[in-house]
């Protein structure tokens, strides 16, 4: 499973675009994991497609990271610090 990390554009419809875009290439969005800060936000997102939310990263121009948990990742779990930073352990590992 492939998590992908995300920065949002601080405007209105950033997360809206991005959704319909995955959409738009029948990805449907497993998990998600967000956070705002002041005008800047990340989200952490698995998805049924990793090759397709490459290309819709792409086609929007996002910069992305990714995150292969080998299976041990539990967003629930997860700190708003861990999201921040990107990183696809959990909380206080």
């Amino acid at each position: 499973m492939v998590w992908f990390t995300v920065r949002l554009d601080d405007r209105p419809g950033a997360l809206a675009r991005l959704a319909a875009a995955l959409g738009e290439r029948s990805v449907n969005i497993g998990g998600i994991v967000g956070i705002a800060e002041d005008t800047g936000g990340e989200l952490m997102l698995q998805t049924s497609d990793a090759s397709a939310t490459r290309e819709a990263f792409a086609a929007l121009g996002v910069e992305f990271e990714e995150h292969d948990d080998g299976g041990s990742l539990e967003p629930d779990r997860m700190s708003v610090d861990d999201v921040r930073r990107g990183r696809g352990e959990l909380a206080g590992t």
